[in-house]
């Protein structure tokens, strides 16, 4: 167990780990990607603080990252989402769809109702639907973001995109 850092910004952190408001909502956010364990206490924590200064780049600019990240997660992961979803008939369709009303912010239009019976994710009820739920970044500014749907389309998993604070991102739909 490792002392706490104190940050300016984000106040202590705990086991190089903390939570943030993002967008208005809770986020994890671990710094301890890049420790290796045969590390000493000072090592790390000077690496924990390299990491928390990557960090404050994407946290002082949220909606710009969060609108980049959530665009490359909306382009690959909405048109894998029928793989996941289980809607066999007409009552499990209804079912999804009283889902996504009780579990996200929007009113679906009648043209999205039946993009939905044709097995097609309309691209804005795919980003409604999506937040960012927890990130981990390392000391050199990569970082691993996971973004969570309620449980609506991915069944309790997150997409993950990964990407660098130099606004390298890549994301191959994968769901974790």
């Amino acid at each position: 167990m490792c002392k706490a850092i104190i940050d300016e910004i984000f106040g202590e952190i705990k086991n190089f780990e903390t939570e943030v408001e993002w967008l208005g909502r809770k986020i994890s956010v671990s710094f301890d990607g890049g420790i290796e364990s045969d590390w000493n206490e000072e090592k790390k924590v000077e690496e924990v603080k390299e990491a928390v200064e990557q960090f404050k780049i994407m946290y002082l600019n949220q909606k710009e990252w969060d609108t980049k990240m959530k665009d490359l997660v909306s382009d690959y992961g909405k048109d894998g989402v029928m793989d996941w979803l289980c809607v066999d008939d007409e009552e499990e369709l209804e079912e999804f769809i009283e889902n996504i009303h009780e579990n996200s912010e929007i009113e679906l239009s009648e043209e999205e109702i039946e993009e939905l019976k044709r097995e097609i994710v309309p691209e804005r009820v795919f980003r409604s639907c999506i937040y960012l739920q927890g990130l981990w970044v390392t000391a050199d500014g990569d970082f691993t973001a996971f973004y969570y749907d309620n449980d609506i389309f991915f069944l309790g998993h997150a997409i993950m995109l990964s990407g660098n604070i130099n606004g390298e991102l890549d994301c191959d739909g994968e769901v974790g």
